[in-house]
């Protein structure tokens, strides 16, 4: 399964959300630091929107953060197997 195309791409593509997500994060700090968020939120929801915004880039470094580790996991199953 690991070996298989998708597998190895989904980190690629599981990094790709995890940039969107933290350009989506930044991109609201950087409303709230200018003031114009005023135009478009009340502060709760935009503080609400922040919050959540923050929740999905934590969770996506996660999901690459947990891709790496089992590609370092494979690799070195396949060391050990070489090896042997």
């Amino acid at each position: 399964m690991t070996d298989r195309p998708a597998f190895s791409e989904f980190g690629k593509t599981a990094a790709k959300w995890r940039d969107l997500a933290e350009k989506r994060r930044d991109y609201l700090a950087e409303l709230h630091r200018s003031g114009r968020w005023r135009r478009y939120y009340e502060e709760d929801r935009l503080l609400e929107r922040m919050r959540a915004v923050t929740a999905v880039c934590e969770r996506w470094t996660e999901v690459v953060e947990q891709h790496q580790q089992v590609l370092s996991e494979i690799e070195a199953l396949g060391a050990k197997r070489d090896a042997a």
